[in-house]
């Protein structure tokens, strides 16, 4: 599953199976990057799915859990993306 990142968001907010959040540290997520082994095909194929194979994409994961979450808008421009 790949969330959506809130406002100001810089911690995960996935809940655990007791209710309690994640709150891993998000950072910057390469999935297509050549040195970039993803050990989830599934996974892979869900980013391909959506955002396409594209070796420059950008996408933010957390630390702990290993959710994916979508750059906003303003992010996107910041990193030159599409």
């Amino acid at each position: 599953m790949i969330k959506d990142l809130l406002p100001n968001q810089v911690v995960c907010n996935e809940k655990d199976e007791k209710g309690k959040p994640c709150h891993g540290k998000l950072k910057r997520y390469y999935p297509f990057a050549s040195y970039f082994n993803e050990n989830d095909p599934g996974r892979l194929e869900e980013i391909k799915k959506e955002f396409g194979q594209d070796p420059t994409l950008v996408l933010l994961r957390c630390e702990d859990c290993r959710m994916i979450y979508r750059l906003p808008a303003v992010l996107k421009e910041q990193l030159k993306q599409r």
